[in-house]
């Protein structure tokens, strides 16, 4: 692979002939387009949000998304209930196998690179610094309370009270549950032990599950002494503080689009050596990358699609939109908090959609 560059955004107008090259009704005044159907992660639901409403200005396509998970995004599309899921985990052997046999092949299309960012509600704590090593030892229960002389260590400057930490955890099936376990298996050997990676790992006792990205945010913020992991645009909506973590060079992060750019610039170099990221193209790891000003914890939401979607649930349309939401659609990134795909990226992921044909 080559080294990502600095995304550069495609023109209003190579957007406008996707779109009107979509066999969708064209680019006219009548919203009789057609309708796409999809669903998945939560993780990408606020940038998917943006795209339906800006693709459907100039496409007349709606955009029916509906976040419930990246588990809902492929057990959807796998039933071909979708036209297209969208999880941030790839999908596994097993759940490639039965997709497979239900539709034929599947394909693999990053869309949004984003951070997971680790929420707290602290009274006065605005500038928590962490560990990887620290945050396994807060998520398996070994560290439980806020002035823990380990935290206290890493923050000295801070007023850390004597509260009970309470771990918020994704109750659902999710692809951002398996990028936060990725990162805490690969910096934590205890972790990976009894936690491990998955996108719905058994917890140790004392946390709380919350379904969807929306509900860790919302409880954290409702609880004081709590801390959890959603993609960043949910840490804002919400007025989170958000921790600064320390990254496999030593520098400490904030979870903002510099540090997802450098975690995605530092992993093009790297080939995957293992399942799942092995058994599709354009699948990768972005956590814990080598980068000097890497955020730790970066993951890619990927579009999946058949390469023969099912028809009445807007399969034709499902390319088109794709083209444009890796290509004009990744100006809307850094407003919803991601990250533009870097502009090789994006000409690979458009000759991967050319792949898709509607039944």
């Amino acid at each position: 692979m080559r080294p990502f560059r600095t995304a550069l955004l495609f023109t209003a107008s190579v957007a406008l002939a996707l779109a009107c090259s979509a066999g969708c009704g064209g680019c006219n005044k009548s919203n009789s387009g057609g309708r796409i159907t999809a669903g998945g992660a939560t993780f990408v639901d606020p940038i998917m949000q943006e795209w339906a409403a800006e693709y459907n200005k100039t496409a007349k396509i709606e955009i029916d998304y509906t976040a419930q998970g990246s588990g809902y995004g492929i057990k959807e599309l796998t039933a071909k209930n979708i036209a297209f899921g969208c999880t941030d985990a790839p999908m596994k052997k097993a759940e490639l196998d039965a997709a497979n046999a239900a539709g034929g092949e599947v394909i693999h299309v990053p869309v949004a690179i984003g951070a997971v960012a680790v929420v707290y509600n602290l009274n006065g704590v605005t500038d928590l610094k962490l560990t990887g090593e620290v945050l396994a030892d807060i998520f398996l229960r070994k560290i439980a309370k806020w002035n823990d002389p380990v935290l206290a260590a890493l923050n000295p400057s801070v007023a850390l009270p004597d509260l009970a930490i309470v771990p918020v955890s994704r109750s659902d099936k999710s692809g951002t549950t398996n990028i936060f376990t990725e990162y805490l298996s690969k910096v934590s050997p205890d972790f990976k032990t009894i936690v491990g990676t998955s996108t719905q790992p058994t917890w140790p006792k004392g946390g709380v599950g919350q379904a969807g990205s929306g509900g860790i945010a919302s409880h954290v913020k409702d609880n004081p002494g709590c801390i959890g992991y959603v993609e960043l645009s949910f840490a804002k909506t919400n007025g989170l503080g958000c921790a600064i973590l320390k990254n496999k060079k030593g520098a400490f992060v904030k979870p903002e689009a510099e540090g997802v750019t450098a975690a995605a610039e530092a992993a093009s170099n790297d080939k995957p050596t293992a399942e799942p990221y092995t058994l599709h193209e354009l699948t990768f790891s972005l956590t814990n990358t080598d980068g000097e000003k890497a955020y730790p914890i970066v993951g890619v939401s990927y579009a999946i699609a058949f390469t023969k979607p099912p028809a009445d649930k807007g399969g034709k349309l499902v390319a088109p939109f794709l083209k444009w939401a890796v290509t004009d659609g990744q100006k809307f990134a850094i407003e919803k908090d991601y990250a533009p795909l870097p502009e090789e990226l994006r000409k690979r992921c458009v000759a991967r959609i050319e792949k898709i044909v509607a039944e």
